[in-house]
């Protein structure tokens, strides 16, 4: 195959990463569900906050280290958006709450995993960035109860040295 002939192909790829999500700087205060659709595609999952407003996902799982949230306030309208792959939103994740109060908080892990000792739980492993290196979160559940029992951080195996890797 010729460079020529893949041309057309690498444009492709490259426009379909670059209409993936990514971190919504378009996004203001005031916009509407559909115009952070418009400009930011599909979320990857929408959730419904405790008071009952809705919270838009935007992640880049598995591989990815950024999750961004978009709040909406009971009109529909924008009131602020974060990234929540961070240490300070790692610190609200306590003991007995549940795997949807941690869905809601910072979206799904890159990985999950079991163990059978003291007792079976699950871990959730979150890889995140703190410039200039890469780090990892993990969540501990009791399998039985779906209730946090910690949350640590290990080395994160994936890390390469180049300090990140996808957003």
């Amino acid at each position: 195959m010729t460079r020529a002939a893949l041309l057309p192909g690498l444009g492709l790829l490259l426009a379909a990463c670059a209409s993936g999500p990514f971190e919504p700087t378009s996004v203001v205060a005031g916009d509407s569900k559909d115009d952070v659709v418009r400009k930011m595609g599909p979320p990857t999952a929408v959730y419904t906050m405790p008071d009952g407003r809705p919270r838009l996902e935007y992640n880049r799982m598995p591989s990815g280290r950024k999750t961004y949230m978009i709040d909406f306030d009971d009109a529909g309208r924008v009131t602020r958006w974060e990234q929540v792959l961070d240490e300070r939103h790692f610190l609200a994740i306590v003991p007995g709450m549940r795997s949807a109060d941690v869905l809601r908080l910072i979206g799904p892990p890159s990985e999950r995993g079991g163990y059978r000792r003291p007792e079976p739980g699950l871990t959730w492993s979150y890889r995140y960035e703190v410039y200039p290196r890469c780090q990892m979160f993990q969540v501990a559940f009791d399998a039985k109860t779906d209730v946090v029992i910690g949350g640590y951080y290990p080395i994160d195996p994936h890390c390469d040295g180049d300090h990140g890797g996808k957003d």
